[in-house]
This record gives structure tokens, C-alpha cells and sequence, in this order.
């Protein structure tokens, strides 16, 4: 039941974060989504087979406070998260240079394929039409997507380290219950 509620306030924080505050210190039109940085946090520290199921509420309270169509962020976080989980296997992610790397594309893929997927979602448009709208208006800036990649940097490190610390916390608890039966 702890963490039951430990990880459902992780999300309701999160959200609560990027509606409110965000906007306010970053005032142009940002592509920060903490959401997906808590995603790839998630899948890092404890896997996908521990964490689809907070994924997909992840995805759900995230299409409900942020006025989506339901359904298209829990989609598209369970698709990114298998796909991140699939390649992190591949690759050592632990604390090295290549590992951070590997979660600074991450950060872009994930900024670039939400964009992308909502575009879909909310336009009948073609593929093919939304594919370079897109990648025109998000890589034709690059001081605005450097600008955002530290940005997210950094709130990556907050939120993983914040994170982890729980998910350490709720794992010595599950087992210290395991010791007493």
C-alpha cells in the first residue's frame, strides 16, 4: 500500500509540476515534458515488467489533466518505454559516459516522438505531412533545442535522483516485510 501511494503521487507531482510551474520559468514555448523524463527514469531504474502498469497510469492522468484524447499518451508511453527498455538490454546505461549519452537520446527521441505521435492524434493530416512539419519545427532551431536538451538534462538528474531514492526506499521496505513472514 505504500508504495501503492509513493508512486501515485509521483505522478500526481509530476503533473502538477509540468501544468503549473513549468510554463511559468520557461516562458516560450518549451518541449520539456517531465513526464517523459519520469518514464525514462522508471524504466532505467527498475525495468518495463516492474513499472507498465505506473506507465500506463502515468499515461492516462497525463491525458486527463493535460486535455488529450485518452489513450494516446498511455500508447505512446508504453510503446516508448518497451522501446527504451529493449535498448538499455543492449547497453550499459550504469554511470558512464555512454550511458548518459544513451539517456540524452532518449530525452530527444522521446521530446520528438511525442510531438510527433500527438500531431497524429490530433490531426486527420497525412504521415508524411506531420513527419516534416515536425522535424522542420524542432531541429531547424538549434539553439532552442540545445537550450531544451540541457534543460531536460537537468530536470532527468533531478527526477532520477528523486525517483531512484524511492524505488530504493519501497524495495528495502518490500523486503524487510518479506524477513518478518
Amino acid at each position: 500500500m505504500k508504495s501503492f501511494l509513493l508512486r501515485i503521487s509521483i505522478i500526481f507531482l509530476i503533473i502538477l509540476v509540468q501544468i503549473n510551474f513549468l510554463d511559468l520559468i520557461l516562458l516560450e514555448n518549451n518541449l520539456i515534458n517531465l513526464s517523459i523524463l519520469t518514464l525514462i527514469s522508471w524504466i532505467i531504474i527498475s525495468g518495463f515488467d516492474k513499472m507498465w502498469l505506473w506507465i500506463v497510469l502515468l499515461g492516462f492522468f497525463n491525458d486527463i489533466f493535460l486535455i488529450e484524447k485518452i489513450g494516446s499518451n498511455v500508447l505512446f508511453f508504453t510503446l516508448f518505454a518497451y522501446l527504451i527498455s529493449f535498448i538499455s538490454k543492449r547497453f550499459m546505461i550504469e554511470r558512464r559516459w555512454s550511458g548518459f549519452l544513451l539517456v540524452v537520446i532518449f530525452i530527444l527521441m522521446g521530446n520528438f516522438m511525442g510531438s510527433i505521435f500527438n500531431s497524429l492524434f490530433f490531426d486527420l493530416s497525412s504521415f508524411k505531412e506531420i513527419l516534416i512539419h515536425n522535424t522542420i519545427n524542432y531541429f531547424t532551431n538549434w539553439v532552442s533545442l540545445v537550450w531544451t536538451t540541457i534543460i531536460s538534462a537537468i530536470c532527468f538528474y533531478i527526477i532520477y535522483t528523486f525517483i531512484n531514492k524511492i524505488e530504493k526506499y519501497i524495495e528495502r521496505s518490500e523486503n524487510r516485510l518479506k524477513i518478518s513472514f
